[in-house]
């Protein structure tokens, strides 16, 4: 007996970045957005400025993602209902610039518990996704742990953010980089939340034994991300270098449908991504260079 036919999929994902560290803060975006696209890139986030979408477009380069929505996870129900009205705002603006998927951050309430931390999510997410439904937008949480300070950061928050708002608009930036240095299986939380993916970025963790032998998980105020010149176990690094196997993350997001923007985050400290712009771009030719391997050209 054969195997059966698996179906035929058309794989259209593009490779895009984003501007991090002084690639945002030195270096003009129209003028790295025309070296992006001189370099083999097909999209590129857009920053909330005027005319950001226009200069992306000249440049034959498609908007990713964009953001600009205020803190939503707010206590005070007055501050909470003015920041839904301008995130709404915000909303309606970008469907009519043409961009589908805006960024959306979850930092908690500090004094907060969890589980009220949980309930200003429903109460602020809610009418916002439900707008974001009817434009046709997607809305992305980066699970960035932010060192504790985030509230979407593992497979447990967000079954349980889902759960308190099932609009299908919400949903995550899937970033294995994160999840690698959180002990967390990135490949099973994909085919878990597969249809909560709305958008992939391309970031690396190398694992540092040395340091985990010496330090232990907590080490220092970052839980021992290491820094150039400091100690750490684990730091982010261009795909590639670390413990993320490209070939089985991107397989997984294909499997599960995904077949978006795949958006390299360059936070590299050897490839200058704090301080050196010119190496920073070097960086990003290296990440391209290394996933066009996986996608197709």
């Amino acid at each position: 007996m054969g195997w059966a036919a698996l179906p035929r999929r058309t794989v259209s994902m593009k490779l895009g970045f984003l501007a991090t560290g002084v690639l945002r803060t030195r270096v003009d975006f129209a003028d790295l957005v025309r070296w992006g696209a001189a370099h083999g890139y097909a999209a590129v986030d857009v920053p909330e400025q005027p005319g950001a979408v226009q200069i992306v477009r000249q440049a034959g380069l498609e908007p990713a993602a964009t953001g600009g929505l205020p803190n939503l996870i707010v206590a005070d129900p007055a501050t909470r209902e003015a920041n839904i009205a301008r995130a709404i705002e915000r909303l309606e603006a970008v469907a009519r610039e043409g961009i589908r998927i805006v960024m959306l951050n979850h930092a908690k309430v500090p004094e907060a518990s969890e589980e009220e931390n949980f309930e200003y999510a429903r109460l602020g997410y809610t009418p916002v996704a439900e707008r974001a439904q009817q434009l046709g937008l997607k809305l992305a949480i980066e699970h960035y742990p932010n060192y504790g300070r985030n509230l979407a950061i593992s497979p447990a928050a967000w079954r349980r953010l889902f759960e308190l708002v099932p609009i299908p608009s919400l949903g995550l930036c899937f970033d294995p980089s994160h999840l690698v240095f959180l002990g967390i299986d990135y490949l099973r939380a994909i085919r878990e939340f597969g249809s909560r993916i709305h958008y992939a970025h391309a970031k690396d963790t190398e694992i540092i034994p040395e340091g985990l032998y010496q330090l232990g998980i907590l080490a220092g105020p970052q839980f021992g991300r290491k820094a150039v010149g400091q100690p750490g176990w684990w730091r982010y690094t261009l795909p590639g270098y670390g413990e993320v196997h490209w070939g089985k993350y991107i397989g997984a997001l294909l499997e599960v449908g995904y077949n978006g923007i795949l958006s390299v985050e360059h936070e590299d400290d050897l490839w200058g991504w704090r301080d050196d712009p010119e190496r920073a771009k070097e960086g990003l030719i290296v990440a391209r260079t290394f996933l066009s391997q996986y996608l197709p050209s």
